[in-house]
């Protein structure tokens, strides 16, 4: 080997320990820097040539990254559903706490409460403190309704709003990411920027908690992203997805998403706390099985029960007449059974919601004074309209039936001194409509006890007409001491109602709601608790392998520390050989 080779040979060894230095530099002052990946310079023989005896030194081929594709994969997929399931942890304890019963005011004691004060005044009815104590036991009720349906609503309200800063932050982090993609393509071909790779590793990942993502990198150094069910968000350095709100309504009520200013399927959003949070606004509370839902399921199902109950009583002493607390709505010449009842429905016409539970059967009313009532009858059927109904009943013989001012369906006797009562109702269209009703309100957000009734509870049905037949009466009488009013509203306590696709009692009902609560709400935390620790896990292994070990950083710091001072040593040796061939010319 002549001197000359021998100094490029070092040469090139001083390059490249000072370049693996200055790589493992690189790894030590970045340790603690969250998401950077072990830098490792990848070193190879430069081959000698037909001059040279040997090889002809080292130099650095690559300085690659130690990374496990593998690993960052499932990382990747495991952080949306992270953020998805801490999301819903956060809202379902408020959740939760709208069905907190544990301090014994809530809705399951307010119902059993209600019972008591029916049983009790059946027991006396006669008592004034009693019917007093049954309209103000209803009024709690009506109370605890309100006051669920409006923390359930005051909770998926933020909710909504912050899906839309939500929605902001994707369209800020994908432009950032998209530009950092476009460096990294730029720099790909002739100096790779891992540092950068690095950061965008850690976006990613930063994104994938908010918004469920998959990623495919490309050969020039670019990056895909799509969600887990296919929607393009980035591609090829030159598109971003912009999301926003749109008008469109979802089938909750709410402002559906738009991507690129075209609606967008939320069913392609299935984790991430975006997911979370369309899961819990549009699920958990809304739609088809939420608990507001079947909250307000409920609340009309004890509303028209306790009505229909209410309805057929009578109080204290016979009235003129009775005026419902149901609007009738502005459809009146619609057939009962089309109308639309549904009160987040466009169609809907703010008529009677219980309208559907009417059917055909006969409604008899009894007339006259105390000691002499004449019972009068009407068919109805689902076929007839509102305003067929109010005419059929207003024929009747010594009845009065009229649609007041503000859309209220009035009963009365028609005849100057004379009273009314309802004997039996086989249709549920009194309750429906609220005549002689205790509970008024179109959902569990508005219910309220008849102002009649909390204005003078003398009116609460304590007891019943009696009827010597009930299909064709005769004659019927009024006892002023009858409580079978209040012995049918205590029995509700024990009749079974088909709710939710079970047969069960209302407070059964309840119960079952809480439960399922607490079953989902359980069943999140273990998930939580599991998807932590597999994070974690995976986490832990990733920095096992893409980590930087000091040790053995300073490991290799001496290595080629040493290396270097070799390869100098090298150019030292050459030079006094140099030396001392001039000398010997000279």
């Amino acid at each position: 080997m002549s001197l000359g080779n021998l100094l490029n040979v070092s040469k090139l060894g001083i390059f490249a320990s000072q370049g693996a230095l200055q790589t493992i530099s690189h790894n030590i002052t970045n340790a603690n820097t969250p998401g950077y990946s072990r830098q490792t310079v990848d070193l190879v023989s430069v081959p000698g040539n037909s001059s040279a005896a040997g090889g002809t030194g080292v130099k650095i081929a690559d300085v690659k990254q130690q990374l496990d594709q593998l690993v960052d994969r499932r990382l990747e997929l495991g952080t949306g559903e992270l953020g998805r399931l801490q999301t819903r942890d956060k809202y379902m304890k408020l959740i939760e706490n709208v069905f907190n019963d544990m301090d014994g005011n809530g809705l399951s004691e307010g119902l059993n409460a209600f019972y008591d004060a029916a049983d009790t005044l059946a027991d006396n009815p006669g008592n004034a403190v009693a019917r007093y104590q049954m309209v103000s036991k209803a009024d709690s009720l009506a109370k605890d309704f309100n006051q669920m349906s409006q923390s359930l609503n005051e909770t998926t309200l933020p909710m909504d709003k912050e899906i839309g800063v939500v929605l902001q932050d994707v369209n800020s982090r994908l432009k950032a990411i998209q530009e950092i993609n476009n460096t990294i393509v730029r720099n790909e071909a002739t100096n790779p920027s891992l540092d950068l790779k690095d950061q965008r590793r850690k976006m990613l990942l930063e994104l994938g908690k908010i918004i469920d993502i998959r990623t495919v990198e490309l050969d020039n150094g670019d990056v895909q992203v799509m969600t887990s069910k296919g929607q393009e968000l980035l591609a090829d350095s030159v598109y971003s997805a912009t999301f926003g709100r749109s008008i469109t309504q979802t089938a909750t009520g709410f402002q559906g998403i738009k991507i690129d200013n075209k609606d967008f399927d939320q069913e392609k959003v299935a984790g991430g706390q975006l997911g979370g949070l369309l899961e819990l606004r549009d699920k958990i509370i809304n739609g088809p099985k939420g608990f507001l839902t079947q909250l307000e399921t409920l609340a009309d199902e004890i509303r028209f029960q306790v009505n229909k109950v209410n309805s057929q009583a009578v109080g204290k002493t016979l009235v003129p007449g009775m005026t419902g607390v149901v609007s009738v709505g502005n459809d009146l010449d619609t057939a009962l059974s089309a109308l639309v009842t549904d009160i987040t429905s466009a169609n809907y016409q703010k008529g009677p919601v219980d309208a559907n539970r009417v059917v055909s059967g006969t409604i008899t009313f009894a007339t006259g004074t105390a000691d002499n009532l004449k019972p009068v009858s009407v068919e109805i059927t689902t076929s007839m309209t509102l305003n067929q109904i109010q005419k059929a009943i207003d024929d009747l013989d010594g009845v009065k039936a009229e649609i007041t001012p503000d859309k209220k369906l009035k009963i009365s006797a028609e005849n100057a001194g004379s009273s009314i009562g309802v004997v039996v109702d086989g249709t549920g269209f009194l309750a429906a409509l609220g005549v002689g009703a205790l509970l008024g309100g179109r959902g569990a957000g508005d219910m309220a006890v008849n102002p009649a009734l909390l204005a003078d509870p003398d009116l609460v049905g304590v007891g019943k007409l009696k009827a010597d037949n009930l299909t064709a009466p005769t004659k019927v009488t009024f006892d002023d001491a009858n409580s079978q009013g209040a012995l049918a509203m205590g029995s509700l306590r024990n009749t079974k109602f088909a709710l939710f696709g079970n047969n069960a009692t209302l407070t059964s009902h309840y119960a079952n709601m809480v439960g399922d609560l607490g079953a989902i709400i359980s069943q999140d935390q273990e998930s939580l608790t599991a998807q932590d620790s597999a994070q974690s896990f995976i986490s832990d292994m990733r920095d096992s392998i893409s980590g930087v070990s000091l040790e053995e950083e300073l490991t290799d710091l001496i290595r080629f520390q040493r290396a270097f001072q070799a390869s100098s040593k090298m150019v030292g040796v050459a030079d006094e050989l140099m030396q001392t061939i001039i000398q010997m010319v000279a």
